[in-house]
C-alpha cells in the first residue's frame, strides 16, 4: 500500500505497517499537516513517472535522515511522541512510525526534486563539473532547508559527500551531459540507499544487546562482497600508512593485491555505495574519490609536501625552489584557475595559491630567448676571464650556471644546422673558435699558450721553451713535429703566436695523386719516425696516443690507416704511402680489428723475451715478481681465448699465431682441455616430456618444469640440419620420438599427435575429424612417412575426390588475374607475404588461398586455376623451401654467381636429401643439383 493510501483524511487516521498483523490504526493530531501533504502528493502524482521517481528518492533521503537524527532536529521527535500508542513498545514504535512521521517532509522534498526549474538551477551551479560535496551546489542545500522549514539543515547538507540526496544531485548533473538512460538513472535509488524493510529493522531492534549481528545477512547485501571490501580496505590502509594518501594509479599493486583496480571500481559506482563504506573510506582519505583526474591529485600532494617543508610557493617570482615539473604544474593551475573545480581551488588555497595570487603568477621557466641571453652573458664573462669558450663536459659550471652542458648543446645544434644561425653568430662574436672542427682539448691548449704570448712571454723553441710547464711544452713539441697533420686553420693559429713562420715550408702529407717516387723522396717527419720505430721494434702496431722521440707517431699512423682504407674503398689501385708502410710492417693496417694486432705484437714481444708461457705448455714460475708478470698473465688469458676461437680466425691470423708456437693442433688441444662437459639437462627433460605425452612435437615457447624445452628442441633441430649435433644425443632423441625432427612442418606433427591422442581415448572432436578428412584428401601430396602415420591412425585414402557443388555462382576472384600475370613473368607463385603485383597484395592473397586449400574451403575453380599456373603453389613442405628453390633455380638460369646463403642451402639439401619429400627430391634432380655440387666441391679442392 502506498503512503498516501494509508492516510484517511475523513477520519484523520493513519494505517501503520506492523509485520505479522493487518496493521495498526493511529489517530492523527488535529493539525492539517498530513492532509495537506496528502493533497499535494495526489497532485504531484498527476505529473507521471517523474513524480513517482521523485517520491522514491525523497523517501530514501528522509529515511537516511531518520537514521542519523541530527541533534538540532526537534520536530520529528516531538511528532513521534505525539503519535505514540502506549500499547506498542517505544523501540518498536520508533521503527514502525518512521513513514508516518516523515511523510509531510517526504512529500515536500519530492515536489521540490520534481520541479524542472529547480533542477536547472542545480545544474547551473555545477558549472559543467560533477560535485564533490553538496556545498558545490549552493542552491540545493538552501532550497531544501527552506522547503522543509529547517534553516540549520543547509549547513548539515553542505558537508555531505554521499547518500541518496548527493547521488540524486550527482546523477542530475550527469543527466545534462548524457542521454535518456542517464536521466532515468537520476530517479533510480541504489539498493544501499533504499529504506530497510520494517521487518528487518524490528528483528535487529529485538536482538539482545551484545549479540553478534554477523550471523544474519542483511537483506540486499552480500557477505562475500562485504568480505572483499574489508580485504581491500585493509590494503588501502597499508598504502595510506606508507604514502599518506589514496591517490593511486590504476595499475598500483600492494602485495599482489590490485589496489588501483579495486579503488577504480569503487569510484566508478561511488554514488551507489552505502553510507558505512563511504565513511570507512573517508576515514582513511577524505579525497579518495575526487571528480577530477587522479593525476591532478597526485601532483597536488607533491606541491603540498613541498609547501610543508619550504613554505608557500612564490608565484610572483616564478615558483623558485620547486622541481621543474612541480613549478610548471603550479603555474598551469594559476593559468587555468577559473576552470578549476571549487574544491580544487580550496585545496590550492591551503598551500597559498589563492585567487589574488594567481594574477601575479609567472611561469616556472623563463622564455627561450631570455634563457639564451642569460647563458650568453655567462659565456661572455667566461671568455673574458679565460680567453676562450672551448669548454667541454656537461659537469662544467661557471658562477653556478651549467655552461659546459649549454655549450655542448649549442655545438650540436650548430653542426646540425645547414647554415649559420643567429645563436651561432652570437657565439662567434665572443670566440670565433667556440665550435672548432678539431678537438676542444687542442683549442684549450692553444688558448693557454696564446695568453702566455699576450702577456709578453717568448716562445724560444731552440732553448727548449723555457718558463713553460711540461704539459704545454709537450703539446708545443707535438705541433712543431707534425704540422702537416693539422688543419690549415690550426696552422694559421700557430703562425699567429710564432710557432710556425708564414714563409716556412711545412712538409705536406703525401696525397693520393702523388706517385711512389715522389712519396719516397719527399721529407716526411711521420714516415721518418715510423721507420725509426719499425727498425727498433719490428712492427707498427702502436696505440693512437703513442709518442716516439717527441713525435706523435700513433696519431700519425691512425691517420694513415684511415686514408689507406678510404683509398681502398675508392678502388683506385694501391696507395703509394701504404706501400711504403707495408715495407716496414706488412700488417700495419690489417683487415681485422687493430686491437687484435696490437695484442698479438705484445704477445710476440713477451714470447721472444722468454716472459710468456704459451697455452698447453708447463707454467714457469719466476722468483721475482714485477709488473711485466701481470702483463704476461693478461696476454696468456688472451691467447687462451684465441685458442677457443681458432677456427673462426682468418688464415693470416692463424699463421701469425703459428709463428709464436700456437698451431691448429695446439689450439684444438687447449680448447678441448678447457671445455667443460655440461650435464645434458635438455635431454633429461625431453625424456620426461616424451614419457608423459608420447611425443616431442611442442612449440618453441613451451616449458617443462621451468626448463625451456621448446627452445632447446628447436636448437637441436638446427644443429641436426647443420650436421653439428652429437651422435649420442641424436640417437637418444630418435629413440624418444622417431619424428622429433620431421622434414614436414611441426604444426602438422602436433595436429597428428592431437588426433592420435583423441582417437585413442575415443574423444575425437569436430576439428580433429575435419583435419583427418582433409589429410586423407591430400594424401598423395604428403611425405611417405606422413602417409604411414595416417595409416597407423586409421585414416584411409579418399577413394573419390570430393565434388563441390556451389549453391550459388560466385564471381571470379580478383587475385587470379594478378597470379596469372606474375606466373607468366616469373614462372612460379612462390612469393613472400609482403609481395605486391601492380598494387595488388598478391602475397597476402596467396597466403589466404593456401589456408583455405588446406582446410578444404577453397573453391574448385580457384584450386584448378592456381594448380595450372604452378603445380607447387601450395606445397606440403615448408613454404620457405619452395622460395629458396626458385631463387636457386633462377640464379642458375641467369648464370650469376651463387650467394653464400644459397651455397649453404645447396649443401644442406644434398646432406639431407634422404629426409626430403620425394617430390622435393624430384625438383632438385630436375635442376641437376648433384652435378653442380660435385663440380663446385671439385673446384674448391683444386683451388
Amino acid at each position: 500500500m502506498q503512503p498516501w493510501q494509508r492516510l484517511c483524511g475523513l477520519h484523520r487516521v493513519w494505517l501503520m505497517q506492523v509485520p505479522g498483523t493487518a496493521g495498526c490504526v493511529v489517530a492523527l493530531p488535529a493539525s492539517e499537516l498530513w492532509m495537506q501533504a496528502q493533497k499535494r502528493h495526489r497532485k504531484l502524482l498527476r505529473r507521471g513517472a517523474v513524480a513517482v521517481g521523485a517520491f522514491e528518492v525523497a523517501q530514501a533521503v528522509t529515511a537516511s535522515w531518520w537514521q542519523r537524527m541530527w541533534p538540532r532536529e526537534h520536530l520529528w521527535p516531538a511528532r513521534l511522541r505525539t503519535l505514540w500508542e502506549s500499547r506498542v513498545e517505544w523501540e518498536t514504535w520508533q521503527v514502525v512510525a518512521r513513514e508516518a512521521v516523515t511523510y509531510p517532509e517526504t512529500v515536500a522534498l519530492a515536489a521540490l526534486l520534481a520541479d524542472g526549474t529547480f533542477r536547472q538551477r542545480v545544474v547551473a551551479d555545477a558549472r559543467g563539473s560533477v560535485p564533490f560535496r553538496l556545498a558545490d551546489l549552493p542552491s540545493l542545500p538552501d532550497a531544501v532547508a527552506r522547503c522543509l522549514r529547517r534553516p540549520w539543515l543547509a549547513e548539515e547538507l553542505a558537508a555531505q559527500t554521499s547518500g541518496p540526496l548527493f547521488t540524486w544531485a550527482h546523477q542530475c548533473v550527469r543527466a545534462r551531459r548524457g542521454g535518456q538512460a542517464v536521466e532515468r538513472d537520476m530517479w533510480a535509488v541504489a539498493s544501499a540507499h533504499r529504506p530497510r524493510p520494517v521487518a528487518d529493522e524490528l528483528a535487529e531492534a529485538a536482538r539482545p544487546t551484545g549479540r553478534s549481528t554477523g550471523s544474519k545477512r542483511r537483506r540486499g547485501h552480500s557477505r562475500q562482497a562485504d568480505k572483499a571490501f574489508a580485504t581491500g580496505l585493509s590494503y588501502a590502509r597499508r598504502h595510506l600508512q606508507e604514502h599518506g594518501n589514496l591517490a593511486v594509479q590504476k595499475d598500483t599493486v600492494v602485495d599482489s593485491f590490485r589496489l588501483g583496480e579495486w579503488l577504480h571500481n569503487l569510484k566508478t559506482r561511488a554514488w551507489a555505495l552505502s553510507q558505512e563504506r563511504v565513511e570507512a573510506l573517508e576515514a582513511l582519505d577524505v579525497w579518495w574519490n575526487v571528480p577530477w583526474p587522479t593525476q591532478w591529485q597526485r601532483s597536488y600532494y607533491r606541491a603540498r609536501d613541498h609547501a610543508a617543508v619550504h613554505g608557500p610557493p612564490d608565484a610572483a617570482a616564478g615558483f623558485p625552489g620547486t622541481h621543474i615539473l612541480n613549478g610548471e604544474w603550479l603555474y598551469l593551475q594559476c593559468d587555468h584557475y577559473g576552470s578549476l573545480h571549487p574544491e580544487q581551488q580550496r585545496l590550492l588555497a591551503d598551500i597559498g595559491i589563492t585567487a589574488e595570487v594567481v594574477h601575479t603568477a609567472r611561469p616556472r621557466r623563463a622564455s627561450m630567448q631570455a634563457g639564451f641571453e642569460a647563458a650568453l652573458e655567462h659565456a661572455r664573462a667566461y671568455a673574458a676571464e679565460h680567453g676562450h669558450l672551448a669548454v667541454s663536459g656537461k659537469s662544467v659550471r661557471y658562477q653556478g650556471y651549467p655552461l659546459g652542458a649549454w655549450l655542448t648543446s649549442q655545438r650540436s645544434r650548430a653542426r646540425r644546422a645547414p647554415s649559420a644561425t643567429k645563436r651561432s653568430l652570437a657565439l662567434d662574436a665572443i670566440d670565433p673558435w667556440w665550435n672548432p672542427p678539431w678537438p676542444l682539448a687542442w683549442q684549450r691548449a692553444y688558448a693557454d699558450v696564446r695568453r702566455l704570448v699576450e702577456t709578453g712571454h717568448q716562445l724560444d723553441a731552440t732553448a727548449g721553451l723555457p718558463g713553460i710547464d711540461a704539459e704545454l711544452t709537450r703539446w708545443l713539441s707535438q705541433q712543431r713535429a707534425a704540422p702537416q697533420s693539422l688543419h690549415p686553420d690550426q696552422r694559421r693559429l700557430l703562425a699567429q703566436i710564432g710557432m710556425v713562420e708564414h714563409g716556412e715550408k711545412t712538409p705536406a702529407a703525401v696525397g693520393d695523386d702523388q706517385d711512389v717516387d715522389t712519396a719516397g723522396t719527399m721529407p716526411d717527419a711521420g714516415l721518418a719516425s715510423a721507420r725509426r720505430f719499425a727498425a727498433e721494434h719490428g712492427y707498427l702496431a702502436v696505440a693512437s696516443d703513442y709518442v716516439h722521440n717527441g713525435y706523435p707517431v700513433g696519431r700519425w699512423l691512425a691517420s694513415q690507416r684511415m686514408q689507406d682504407s678510404r683509398h681502398a674503398r675508392s678502388s683506385r689501385g694501391p696507395w703509394p704511402r701504404g706501400q711504403l708502410l707495408a715495407a716496414l710492417d706488412p700488417w700495419w693496417n690489417p683487415p681485422w680489428h687493430y686491437s687484435w694486432q696490437r695484442r698479438y705484437q705484445q704477445a710476440r714481444t713477451l714470447w721472444q723475451a722468454g716472459r710468456l708461457t704459451l697455452p698447453g705448455t708447463p707454467t714457469i714460475h719466476h722468483q721475482q715478481r714485477d709488473d711485466r708478470e701481470d702483463e704476461a698473465k693478461e696476454v696468456a688469458a688472451w691467447l687462451l681465448r684465441q685458442c677457443a676461437r681458432h677456427d673462426v680466425l682468418q688464415p693470416e691470423q692463424q699463421n701469425l699465431l703459428a709463428d709464436i708456437g700456437i698451431t691448429a693442433a695446439t689450439a684444438h688441444m687447449v680448447a678441448i682441455a678447457g671445455r667443460r662437459t655440461p650435464v645434458d639437462h635438455g635431454l633429461e627433460h625431453a625424456r620426461s616430456y616424451a614419457a608423459e605425452h608420447g611425443s616431442l612435437a611442442i612449440t618453441v615457447d613451451s616449458s617443462h618444469h621451468g626448463f625451456p624445452l621448446g627452445g632447446w628442441l628447436m636448437r637441436q633441430r638446427h644443429r641436426a640440419a647443420q650436421g653439428r649435433i652429437e651422435t649420442e644425443r641424436l640417437a637418444a632423441l630418435n629413440t624418444l620420438d622417431a619424428h622429433w625432427n620431421p622434414p614436414w612442418p611441426l604444426a602438422w606433427q602436433r595436429a597428428y599427435h592431437r588426433a592420435r591422442t583423441a582417437t585413442a581415448s575415443d574423444a575425437v572432436t569436430d576439428a580433429e575429424r575435419r583435419w583427418i578428412t582433409t589429410q586423407s584428401r591430400l594424401r598423395d601430396s604428403l611425405h611417405p612417412l606422413q602417409q604411414q602415420l595416417l595409416t597407423q591412425l586409421g585414416a584411409e585414402p579418399a577413394t573419390t575426390p570430393p565434388t563441390i557443388t556451389p549453391q550459388r555462382r560466385y564471381p571470379p576472384s580478383e587475385g587470379l588475374p594478378h597470379a596469372r600475370s606474375y606466373a607468366s613473368e616469373h614462372g612460379h607463385l612462390a612469393v613472400s607475404t609482403p609481395t605486391e603485383h601492380a598494387g595488388f597484395p598478391l602475397g597476402s592473397w596467396l597466403l589466404q588461398q593456401r589456408r583455405k586449400a588446406r582446410s578444404g574451403r577453397l573453391s574448385a575453380r580457384t584450386l584448378q586455376e592456381l594448380t595450372a599456373l604452378d603445380p607447387w603453389w601450395n606445397p606440403p613442405w615448408a613454404y620457405i623451401w619452395q622460395r629458396r628453390y626458385h631463387q636457386y633455380r633462377t640464379t642458375l638460369a641467369t648464370g650469376e654467381p651463387l650467394p653464400t646463403e644459397l651455397q649453404r642451402w645447396m649443401r644442406k639439401q644434398t646432406a639431407l636429401r634422404e629426409q626430403l619429400h620425394p617430390h622435393q627430391q624430384g625438383l632438385l634432380t630436375a635442376i641437376g643439383l648433384h652435378a653442380l655440387l660435385f663440380h663446385s666441391e671439385r673446384q674448391g679442392h683444386l683451388a
